[in-house]
């Protein structure tokens, strides 16, 4: 990738990665004070917000990892993002039964919008933005801010709604409500 491109992108790129990996950092830190909650038998709605908020996450903070290695060919790049939503794709797979179950305990649209949809479409656009960059298309720079703003919303929507079924739990647990 030549150097101006790469300048053009670097602020953007530790940005989102540094914002991925403090979101990730918190995350555990509100997991932690939560654990009892998140790996009760009963609560693999729990487990699968958790989930989808870490992974989100972390595939954000992937992106910007491999973005930031100086001195990449943009077939590289193509080729990390490529094998990064090949992986992305079996996760979301591998958890489309529980979004699935899931939807008992919300309703049904915002569930799968927020947990499968969204990051369903950011996930294509990885490997679109992949294989983009494999035939030396440098626009698919910017599909990828398309899916690290669909990865992030989804996150942070999973993150706030792990909050919010925790705490229903413990108003449950404590015979508030």
């Amino acid at each position: 990738m030549d150097q101006a491109t790469f300048e053009s992108w670097h602020d953007f790129y530790i940005t989102m990665g540094t914002a991925s990996a403090s979101l990730i950092g918190l995350l555990f830190v509100a997991l932690s004070f939560n654990l009892d909650s998140v790996i009760a038998d009963s609560r693999d709605d729990l487990r699968a917000f958790a989930e989808q908020a870490f992974n989100s996450f972390s595939w954000v903070l992937l992106i910007a990892v491999f973005f930031l290695i100086p001195e990449q060919s943009p077939a590289f790049l193509g080729g990390i993002y490529l094998l990064l939503g090949v992986l992305a794709s079996y996760r979301l797979l591998r958890r489309a039964p529980t979004v699935w179950r899931g939807r008992r305990r919300d309703r049904l649209g915002e569930a799968v919008f927020w947990r499968f949809v969204l990051p369903v479409a950011a996930v294509l656009g990885l490997v679109a933005a992949g294989i983009g960059l494999m035939v030396g298309q440098l626009s698919a720079l910017y599909w990828l801010v398309a899916v690290i703003i669909g990865l992030l919303m989804s996150a942070a929507r999973s993150s706030w709604d792990l909050l919010v079924k925790v705490g229903e739990a413990r108003r449950t647990a404590k015979g508030v409500g």
